[in-house]
């Protein structure tokens, strides 16, 4: 059950409820509010979930509050219309350092980005996005930005069902991995990618789940560029 309500001065209102329950444990979730002249319009993970309509005047708001049993990753304020109240992020990138990684939220795609120094050992690259229900195929390269040799190919192939990863050396493709039981992405569906680098090999997860290994076959040292591109909207990119 999904409540909502609204506090007025330290009295709540009637509360609304849904039943229908769209967050679940262990599950990563994208969630949409779209202010309208008269309510909210929440959609999770790409689909319609409710409207609340207005009982405080919008003008009124100014702090976006989360609290209670979650991890936020990334938050994102775009086309404000209503008020400029909302123009403002919380959530801010970090100021670039060794040790800190740069995030950049809603990136447009196709998206490209140096890696600072390069993709070293045990450095991760998480990448949260939402596939279109129009889509066919999207990819993520990492790839040396001298050479143009593509040393992690990850290409989602909606309608063939497929993930397929692969090297490029030399405008050369090697041999294709597509094994996998299931396919961690879905057209309307929002996403999470983390891009784990291991001295032997890419750890890759979806949504919190590990869906594969790919074992070097260009140094991971090489890799200084992140490439996003094909059918999919990028809410952030951290790396």
């Amino acid at each position: 059950m999904v409540v909502c309500n609204t506090e007025q001065n330290g009295c709540w209102g009637a509360e609304e409820r849904t039943y229908h329950m769209p967050f679940q444990p262990g599950i990563y979730f994208e969630v949409i509010i779209n202010v309208k002249g008269h309510c909210y319009q929440v959609s999770v993970n790409g689909q319609h979930f409710l409207e609340y309509r207005h009982r405080l005047p919008l003008h009124t708001v100014q702090i976006l509050e989360i609290k209670g049993d979650v991890t936020v990753n990334c938050i994102n304020f775009t086309n404000p219309s209503i008020s400029n109240v909302f123009a403002q992020p919380v959530f801010r990138a970090p100021a670039p350092s060794h040790n800190t990684p740069m995030t950049v939220t809603n990136p447009v795609v196709p998206f490209q980005v140096a890696i600072p120094g390069n993709i070293s050992q045990a450095r991760k690259i998480t990448i949260v996005g939402n596939v279109p229900f129009h889509a066919n195929s999207f990819h993520i390269n990492l790839k040396n930005s001298m050479t143009g040799n593509i040393a992690l190919h990850i290409n989602p192939r909606l309608r063939e069902r497929a993930l397929v990863r692969n090297t490029q050396t030399h405008g050369t493709w090697g041999s294709e991995e597509r094994h996998l039981s299931t396919l961690p992405f879905a057209p309307g569906q929002a996403f999470q990618m983390e891009i784990m680098n291991t001295r032997n090999c890419y750890q890759v997860s979806v949504n919190g789940l590990r869906v594969f290994d790919y074992v070097h076959r260009i140094p991971a040292n090489q890799v200084d560029q992140l490439q996003v591109a094909g059918d999919v909207t990028l809410s952030c990119v951290q790396y």
